[in-house]
């Protein structure tokens, strides 16, 4: 058993971790309030941009806009999105492995973290376009091809979406990549986000109609807008200037709106999975603390009964 001196100086070091880990549940509390503010306010405008795109749609020549339909290059694009620093627990990790079964339909998650670096080493197939440290971080380590990366700052503005945007846009284009697909942590509450992997290019209208019904039954909005989406019939509607100018901006806003909600999205994750880490963490050590003053105190009450019975002992003798 440890001695007395040794116990006392763990308890010190503990209760000092301890209140660094505090310190950081609280800065980390203040940031999530705001930035899941600002995510759950974000998202009405994209479900009403998903419900004028899907209005547009019957008005529409499906193989006039390039955004809308494929072309021949076998290359994928990746837009990864994850925190610069960790004390995040399983986020970035959850983010990993749902990048692993985009190349791997169908597969098992790797158990193991050198199984994922096997999997997703050397793919010449995919280029990454990155936000946030760590899955920089990770791309370099795996020898991928990292084609751009973007900064992580702690207010996340419109302009950096449409930055990434355009990049994009410009390769697929260009038809250096076929499509491109983009991955980052959902915010659902304080205490779950989930991996989520979505296709941006080229944009899947049906799934922009499909979302968009599935929203509308959920939050149980007028259920007539439901009825005349499925069978494209319903009221007219005026478009300024006309069909076709109005489909050029929705459908850049659309995706440089997916984009930029998928960033608030993240942050708010980040801070959220980072309080309930450094909570976590509050706890255990307070809980570590609790048993090592336990044995301190059996260590110190073994230590005097020794002594008494020495004492005793030795009275006994010279008696």
């Amino acid at each position: 058993m440890a001695n007395t001196r040794e116990l006392r100086r763990r308890i010190k070091s503990i209760k000092n971790t301890s209140q660094i880990t505090k310190a950081m549940q609280m800065v980390a509390a203040t940031k999530m309030r705001r930035a899941q503010n600002q995510a759950t306010s974000g998202r009405p405008y994209v479900e009403n941009l998903s419900e004028a795109l899907a209005r547009l749609l019957p008005r529409i020549n499906m193989e006039a806009h390039p955004l809308l339909i494929g072309n021949d290059s076998k290359t994928t694009g990746v837009i990864l999105l994850s925190t610069d620093k960790g004390l995040v627990g399983a986020l970035n990790t959850n983010l990993i492995r749902t990048l692993s079964s985009l190349r791997m339909q169908g597969s098992n998650y790797p158990s193991s973290r050198s199984e994922l670096d096997s999997r997703l080493s050397g793919n010449d197939n995919i280029v990454y376009y990155t936000v946030g440290r760590k899955g920089r971080s990770f791309i370099a380590r795996t020898n991928q091809d990292l084609k751009a990366d973007f900064e992580n700052a702690d207010n996340v503005s419109f302009r950096q979406a449409k930055q990434l945007c355009k990049l994009i846009m410009e390769d697929f284009k260009a038809e250096e990549i076929g499509e491109v697909y983009l991955i980052y942590p959902h915010f659902v509450s304080t205490l779950k986000q989930e991996p989520r992997r979505v296709k941006l290019l080229p944009i899947d209208l049906d799934a922009v109609i499909l979302n968009e019904v599935k929203d509308l039954k959920t939050q149980s909005r007028d259920s007539s807008l439901i009825t005349r989406n499925d069978k494209g019939g319903g009221n007219e509607f005026l478009f300024e200037p006309n069909a076709d100018a109005l489909l050029d901006y929705l459908l850049v806003h659309h995706i440089e709106e997916q984009i930029y909600q998928a960033l608030l999205e993240t942050k708010a994750s980040e801070h959220s999975a980072r309080m309930i880490a450094m909570q976590n963490a509050t706890d255990n050590a307070k809980e570590l603390v609790g048993d090592l003053t336990l044995a301190y105190n059996q260590t110190r009450q073994a230590s005097i009964t020794t002594e008494l019975l020495e004492i005793t002992t030795a009275q006994v003798a010279m008696e």
